[in-house]
């Protein structure tokens, strides 16, 4: 059965979504100046604080213009994107509002820059939202429901649906296509009932691009034995980190040489702060004009001859030849290299999978 939404409910959605005007310059860190290497032109996508609220979705070019696509009712933090394989559409999730309801999504015309927002399935909790080979967008959820069983298998709107093997906290996932405004279900299997419950459906394999999968341009990152010889040599060169988070080194490898960095230990690992390359001399420093805060998250990313430092709120990039300071950006979220079409991650691929 599809489910809409009112009519009142689709007026406020509407009205949470609208074309901004162009953002005005973020506010430069007060960093020293450096000099800046001329480089192959490029783009980034970033997120800024929107005034008095809400975020705004840009795309930042080389040459200094800038183009606001959207501005979303939700907080920058935690927002989630993902391309048509054209590169004609885009998505925009707040996985916060699941915790208040199905939550939302924003569609957005790459081309016209017009945008508007959809309840997203209300059965189930959606782990993710995509679009097929066809650029139609795509939602997962996991029902997270009463359900009812017999025996072997769930039944659900006078099917059997078998239960996987290991049943131990089975459940059902869904996949719903967004079609005229409403989503229609597709697809439902039983699953068992962890984070990654929707993968287990046919149409996940179907996506060309989800809001959980990882960066097509983030560098793999290696934890370096703590008595390595590298690891040595930057506890040399760096003796105080700034902050006492439990990790290790880890080594970054990438077209002009390695980039080493502080890595949490845990399940889930994350760069941080202190970063360090060879500089010209050979030894071991910071790159120039990155001043990042101590405990500042880093991701790194690289296209071409082109690596990107990405902060909380700073993005830093570099010309890997010269491993000069190429651009300065400060001010602005979930910097990343603007997609090229056929440079689209599948669902398989997860940011988590993509860093470590």
């Amino acid at each position: 059965m599809v489910r809409t939404s009112s009519l009142f409910s689709a007026l406020l959605l509407v009205s949470a979504c609208q074309k901004p005007p162009e953002a005005s310059p973020a506010a430069p860190a007060a960093a020293p100046e450096v000099a800046r290497v001329k480089v192959a032109p490029f783009s980034l996508s970033v997120l800024q604080d929107a005034a008095p609220s809400g975020c705004t979705w840009l795309r930042l070019e080389s040459d200094g213009r800038r183009r606001a696509l959207v501005t979303v009712d939700a907080a920058c933090d935690g927002l989630q994107l993902a391309w048509s394989a054209d590169g004609k559409h885009a998505a925009v999730r707040d996985p916060a509002g699941s915790a208040r309801g199905p939550g939302r999504v924003w569609t957005v015309d790459l081309t016209s820059g017009q945008g508007a927002a959809q309840l997203l399935p209300e059965e189930g909790l959606t782990g993710a939202v995509g679009f097929d080979s066809v650029g139609r967008l795509v939602a997962l959820t996991a029902h997270t429901g009463e359900l009812v069983r017999r025996d072997d298998a769930f039944l659900f709107e006078g099917r059997r649906i078998p239960l996987p093997e290991l049943d131990e906290g089975a459940g059902l996932a869904h996949a719903y296509r967004l079609e005229a405004g409403a989503w229609k279900r597709i697809e439902t299997v039983a699953t068992r009932g962890d984070a990654d419950a929707v993968f287990a459906l046919a149409t996940a394999e179907m996506l060309v691009s989800s809001t959980v999968a990882g960066d097509p341009d983030a560098l793999a990152a290696q934890g370096l034995d703590e008595g390595s010889q590298d690891a040595a040599r930057l506890d040399a060169v760096v003796p105080h980190r700034g902050h006492d988070v439990f990790g290790g080194w880890a080594r970054v490898e990438s077209r002009g040489g390695p980039l080493f960095a502080w890595q949490t230990a845990g399940e889930q690992t994350a760069l941080m702060m202190p970063v360090r390359w060879e500089v010209e001399d050979g030894h071991l420093g910071e790159p120039e004009g990155l001043a990042l805060p101590a405990q500042s998250p880093v991701r790194v990313m690289a296209r071409g001859d082109l690596l990107l430092l990405a902060g909380a709120t700073q993005a830093r990039v570099y010309d890997l030849g010269s491993r000069r300071l190429a651009e300065s950006f400060d001010g602005f979220r979930g910097a990343r290299f603007w997609p090229e079409p056929g440079s689209l991650v599948p669902h398989g691929a997860t940011a988590a999978s993509v860093q470590q």
